[in-house]
């Protein structure tokens, strides 16, 4: 999600979602961008095209709202949109903030056959005590780590020993910020499920999103 002002001016995410969450009205924005892209997913659906599953971000704020859930499974259902082309995205912190929250939030949208991802993980708690008692499907290194990681001996081996905690936990691993061809041959020696970076794309628009990303043979 991008502000983009009257007078055409982004306003990136980490200078308004604060604000957001302050006030409260950022329960109001995931939910919206949740119901955009269950709405967005169908309509390329009927049209015959296959788009990619798409991450959605929820804000550790959701969860204290105990109808939140409830709420996302009626949009869901609503647009007649399958679970397997939309995933909830939480930080890190949200996951250690109130372990039985987290755990009744995970089993429900499972049940409805909703992934979850632990994004961010490496900057805040990182316990993997408490990472045992979870059930993300897939965890996310955070672009911090691992940019560290690719520059230094120590950081790349404490990034390779997460990486087998993580496999060895039953839990899938996305590394994140991979922008080169070099980094990417590096990191995939970790041998992570999944890597995400601007390597790929950056933030995009409809129109470019469509066309490298639904448009496209499968």
């Amino acid at each position: 999600v991008r502000w983009r002002r009257s007078d055409g001016i982004i306003v990136p995410p980490y200078q308004f979602v604060p604000l957001f969450e302050r006030n409260g009205f950022i329960n109001k924005v995931d939910r919206y961008m949740f119901e955009l892209v269950c709405r967005q997913q169908m309509r390329w659906l009927k049209q015959g095209l296959i788009p990619v599953p798409i991450s959605v971000n929820m804000s550790r704020m959701c969860l204290y709202d105990p109808h939140i859930v409830d709420e996302y499974i009626g949009v869901l259902n609503g647009s007649g949109l399958s679970a397997a082309y939309i995933k909830l995205e939480l930080t890190e912190s949200a996951f250690f903030e109130n372990i039985s929250i987290m755990n009744n939030v995970i089993e429900a949208l499972h049940k409805v056959g909703i992934k979850v991802l632990m994004d961010d993980f490496g900057t805040g708690y990182s316990n993997f005590h408490y990472l045992s008692e979870l059930h993300p499907d897939i965890v996310k290194i955070d672009r911090g780590f691992t940019s560290k990681a690719i520059t230094d001996k120590k950081e790349y081996y404490l990034l390779n020993q997460f990486s087998n905690m993580i496999h060895n936990l039953g839990l899938k691993l996305c590394i994140e910020g991979i922008e080169t061809e070099d980094e990417l041959q590096k990191i995939k020696l970790l041998k992570p499920d999944y890597c995400q970076g601007f390597y790929w794309g950056r933030p995009c628009s409809y129109d470019e999103f469509r066309k490298y990303f639904v448009d496209v043979d499968r």
